[in-house]
């Protein structure tokens, strides 16, 4: 029987239907489509302020504001109900109960229902709501998606979920719209007088779910937006060429469908796969000849494609030979025996993706943005493009020529990061399409970046002239901290090459960590890089390694980093790790080695603690580290506005003979003597003591000569602490 009276979203869970069922939860099914009410689009943005602002209006008003969201039915099967109409507004409901439940800090015992809402659409939804129900949100967040996806329990590929997403962007919503609102749960949850309500409706045990829910989505159904988009390019394609068009009707409904079938979405639709690859083509020829990227699909098809377009027929060929290329090549297959993911593999060419089926991403990414990330890489785009440059010219192209030309392009893509960018795109294909074909790679050209060019021009030669050594060449290119840039590993000493090679891949295998490395270097030089005003010497992550290992225009003095490590690679004997500790404990205990920064840095580790692996000598005009106590450790790569200490007082802090008794703040602060107050700074030559003032009240003085300590002034200050 039909109620009358609204129900609240509470009472759904817990109530008795006919023969005496109780309902204890609510399970999207696998049939319904994804939650959609957070998609971005003009039309649903619009839709969802109405709404979202419609129910704060309900929760703030009077009785007679209450609003009723029409009617919600489906099966109950198990004590679950599966909902055939209603899912989108229960879901909403669903977000809102959790936000202000979160919010307002409601006890665990009066939510609990929220953990008895659930989707089988997919597992990722499911187990996205089940840890946003377990969460405590930071609500001073301007956006909580920020802080939902920076949890370390929020997974990455949650973010291809279209649910999610749009789960994600509606708590965006209710947080601007409720943020400043309190004491809403007991209206919200008002079972007499709901604000927000509908009708219910559970139908028991019909077994008529999935033929119930095609029967009421299959009337009056319109065309879709591709079966519109497809009548119109048939109509520009004909005004174009009638032979084309005739190619084109006969392709796009039977070749190219069973094509791209495997492909298909969760709907069994391949319309936005098809309609994904065809924006990727027609941006592709769009920056070939300058053309604006049109934003609507019908615009840029009769842009590139049009009559008014001089190249449309050459054009309109060019997409139907990257359609038919993947007919006869399996697309699984190809990139699997093209690609590695993640390491190195004999044959192949490490892309550093997650998935290397470029096709496949493409087809299913190439339109999808968040904010300014591209759900396919421009690095993937330019990747795809020279593929298919290969698979369209494969009578002029061995396999053998594809795979070393692939390779190249691989390391020009990766050590580019400045110059591949959109407005440079025409040029960058212009590169592409010269190197894959021809295997011309062009100097002069302002595509990829000019250092790697010069390097992959000289790799050519090398390969010719030592074709025993490629292998080990091919090998270390593919390590993830090179990526294809080898010039710190000096191809010039042939002799000694694999041995190098063998030493790196020890060296940085990801067992030994980043700050031994560092010290054992700083034992034979100083390996740093200068940029702008502070000092890049790696820290313990991959990004600044990575940065350092590469030469690049944004940093000066690579040739002081190439020097140590060099003879670092050509020294390394036995076990790499015992032979770093060697050289760090021969380097402590030589008393002929200055107590210069470098000392410090090697003996100490904690010197080495910062994030970015950048250091700030202050006072240093000529950037020649002249004041060599006088540095900051950098937690952020950039600017002295974030986190930094003195590493001599943060090396202080960590001490275990003294931790306990003094305390460091995080942005240049003194050392703070719990048990006085007093305030710790070093000094070029001798530990300050101020007071709470700032007033300088006694000195520390370190043994020096030419400004260089000759005793350790670690030592000398804990020694002076603990007398």
């Amino acid at each position: 029987m039909i109620k009358t009276k609204t129900t609240a979203f509470i009472d759904v869970f817990n109530q008795k239907i006919e023969g005496e069922e109780t309902i204890t939860g609510i399970e999207v099914p696998i049939i319904q489509r994804d939650y959609a009410q957070g998609r971005i689009s003009k039309e649903v943005t619009r839709i969802r302020n109405q709404f979202v602002n419609a129910l704060l209006g309900a929760l703030k008003g009077n009785k007679e504001d209450a609003i009723t969201l029409d009617f919600v039915y489906g099966n109950v099967e198990k004590g679950k109900l599966i909902p055939l109409d209603g899912q989108q507004r229960l879901t909403t409901l669903f977000l809102l109960h959790w936000y202000i439940s979160k919010k307002e800090k409601i006890e665990d015992a009066e939510t609990t229902f929220l953990s008895q809402f659930t989707y089988r659409t997919r597992f990722s939804s499911n187990n996205f709501c089940n840890k946003i129900v377990a969460c405590s949100p930071d609500f001073k967040q301007e956006k909580l998606s920020d802080w939902i996806i920076d949890q370390n329990w929020f997974m990455y590929s949650w973010e291809k979920d279209p649910t999610v997403r749009s789960m994600l962007v509606m708590i965006d919503k209710i947080h601007e719209t409720f943020k400043n609102e309190n004491d809403l749960w007991d209206k919200l949850t008002d079972s007499e007088n709901p604000p927000i309500g509908f009708y219910f409706l559970p139908l028991k045990n019909t077994g008529l779910s999935d033929s119930l829910y095609i029967k009421m989505n299959s009337r009056g159904k319109p065309l879709t937006n591709f079966e519109h988009f497809k009548a119109d390019f048939e109509k520009t394609i004909k005004t174009v060429s009638e032979e084309l068009y005739r190619v084109f009707i006969q392709k796009v409904d039977i070749e190219w469908v069973d094509m791209l079938w495997k492909f298909r979405n969760e709907r069994n639709s391949i319309d936005d796969r098809f309609m994904n690859y065809f924006r990727f083509i027609s941006e592709m020829i769009s920056h070939e000849q300058g053309l604006i990227i049109e934003e609507n699909d019908f615009d840029l098809a009769n842009a590139v494609y049009g009559i008014e377009n001089n190249n449309a027929v050459d054009n309109l060929k060019f997409l139907f030979a990257s359609f038919d290329c993947w007919l006869t090549t399996n697309n699984e297959e190809f990139f699997s025996a093209v690609f590695s993911n993640a390491t190195h593999i004999e044959g192949k060419v490490c892309l550093f993706n997650e998935q290397n089926n470029l096709f496949s991403l493409c087809c299913s990414f190439y339109n999808v943005k968040k904010g300014k990330i591209r759900g396919f890489s421009l690095n993937n785009a330019l990747y795809l493009y020279g593929t298919i440059q290969y698979l369209t010219h494969k009578q002029d192209i061995s396999e053998v020529q594809f795979t070393e030309r692939i390779r190249i392009l691989r390391n020009l893509v990766a050590n580019s990061q400045f110059e591949i960018r959109i407005d440079r795109f025409k040029t960058l294909l212009a590169d592409v399409k010269d190197l894959i074909i021809n295997g011309h790679i062009s100097e002069e050209s302002g595509g990829f970046g000019k250092t790697q060019k010069i390097e992959e021009k000289a790799k050519q030669n090398w390969r010719v002239q030592n074709p025993t050594l490629v292998t080990s060449l091919n090998k270390i290119e593919d390590h993830k901290l090179l990526e294809g840039s080898v010039t710190i590993i000096d191809l010039e000493n042939t002799d000694k090459f694999n041995d190098r090679v063998i030493n790196f891949n020890s060296l940085f295998n990801g067992e030994i960590k980043y700050t031994k490395i560092s010290r054992a270097m700083l034992t034979l030089g100083d390996y740093s890089q200068l940029i702008t005003f502070r000092f890049l010497l790696g820290g313990h992550t991959e990004k600044t390694w990575r940065d350092l290992l590469r030469p690049s225009n944004q940093r000066r003095n690579f040739k002081n980093t190439k020097t140590v490590l060099s003879q670092l690679l050509n020294e390394i004997k036995g076990d790499t790790s015992n032979y770093l500790q060697t050289l760090i404990e021969a380097y402590k205990t030589n008393t002929e080695v200055k107590k210069d920064w470098r000392y410090y840095f090697v003996k100490y580790p904690a010197m080495r603690q910062g994030s970015s692996g950048c250091y700030n000598w202050y006072n240093d005009n000529d950037r020649i580290k002249e004041n060599p106590y006088k540095v900051w450790m950098m937690n952020t790569p950039s600017s002295l506005s974030g986190r930094h200490w003195s590493p001599f007082l943060y090396t202080l802090s960590e001490d275990e003979r003294i931790k306990e008794k003094v305390s460091l703040g995080e942005y240049g602060d003194k050392l703070v003597i719990l048990n006085s107050n007093q305030k710790i700074e070093c000094k070029s030559s001798y530990w300050s003591f101020t007071d709470n003032n700032d007033i300088e009240v006694d000195k520390l003085i370190i043994s020096q000569e030419s400004g260089i300590d000759i005793e350790d002034r670690i030592e000398k200050f804990i020694t002076y602490f603990l007398r």
